[in-house]
């Protein structure tokens, strides 16, 4: 025998063993007798040994069946454990989550996610990998991580995207900034200089893009790698932000930055929860999802 046994019919084999009764095992299994004989006489050629002697209604098992049995046994118990070892995994998981995520997500997202989370899966481990959206994305894409939390990214074909809310970018500036008294026209954008966390993420290339399309090239930046470097640049009033206000709360709040409309146009923004299509998801990663989506409308709430 080179494949494996057909794990219905040791179920068949063993329930017949048990009760010596074609009837019986029929009605412990839901099936007919019919189905029962059949997966027997399968089970018989593929292990090329008979298993039962029959005698009219009764069957009893050979020397051959005799030395199966407690295999079989053994081999339904195993499955059965297995079960309910998974079982109990989607119920008191324990594992560990890996989420890929932008340093903004990482910053004003996740903390409040985390803090549900764990109250409702205390013994998961939760690793946090971030990145720009193309390379978080990637990281996906590569089973490098499970779930991820950033902008919508522009390819979605192998993606689920679960949006978490939509927001808009628009100026970040310092109250002594002269946009602040007057607010700018798009033409004013060429001889700025613009501060930004990373020219390899997504937020960059939509900010490109939208000043593109209104006839407008940007020229001059300071690359900071950091969302919060970039704010306290902006605040020095060396340069513009260019983000989302829910961003910078604290910082307008205070009076230390002034949040501006971008001109001619808006330019929104989707955050969503990523996965990977095709792969089911467990009981923690539906409701690390379900948190962020819950963190999102709080966010719309109260981000303005």
């Amino acid at each position: 025998m080179d494949h494996a046994i057909d794990t219905r019919q040791l179920r068949a084999f063993v329930c017949l063993a048990r009760s010596g009764s074609f009837t019986q095992a029929g009605r412990e299994l839901h099936l007919t007798q019919s189905a029962i004989s059949h997966a027997i006489k399968s089970l018989e050629t593929d292990l090329s040994s008979q298993l039962f002697h029959r005698q009219g209604k009764s069957v009893h098992l050979t020397h051959a069946g005799r030395e199966l049995l407690p295999h079989a046994e053994t081999i339904l118990q195993s499955m059965s454990h297995a079960r309910a070892v998974l079982g109990t995994l989607d119920q008191t998981p324990r594992g560990k989550l890996r989420i890929g995520c932008t340093t903004a997500a990482a910053q004003f997202i996740l903390p409040t996610v985390f803090r549900e989370f764990k109250e409702s899966f205390p013994m998961y481990e939760i690793k946090v990998i971030t990145g720009e959206t193309p390379d978080t994305i990637e990281r996906l894409v590569k089973n490098q991580v499970d779930i991820t939390v950033s902008l919508r990214p522009q390819e979605v074909t192998k993606l689920n995207c679960h949006a978490i809310f939509d927001d808009e970018l628009e100026f970040l500036v310092s109250p002594l900034h002269p946009w602040a008294q007057k607010a700018p026209k798009i033409k004013d954008a060429a001889n700025e200089t613009f501060i930004v966390a990373s020219r390899n993420s997504l937020n960059f290339a939509l900010v490109q893009d939208f000043f593109m399309k209104q006839g407008v090239r940007l020229n001059s930046f300071i690359e900071l790698g950091s969302s919060e470097a970039t704010k306290e640049l902006a605040k020095l009033g060396i340069g513009v932000a260019i983000a989302a206000r829910w961003i910078a709360r604290t910082e307008i709040e205070a009076g230390q930055l002034i949040a501006l409309p971008l001109p001619k146009a808006k330019l929104k923004r989707r955050w969503v929860v990523s996965t990977l299509k095709g792969r089911p998801l467990n009981l923690p990663e539906r409701t690390f999802i379900g948190l962020c989506e819950e963190v999102g409308r709080r966010m719309i709430d109260v981000r303005h």
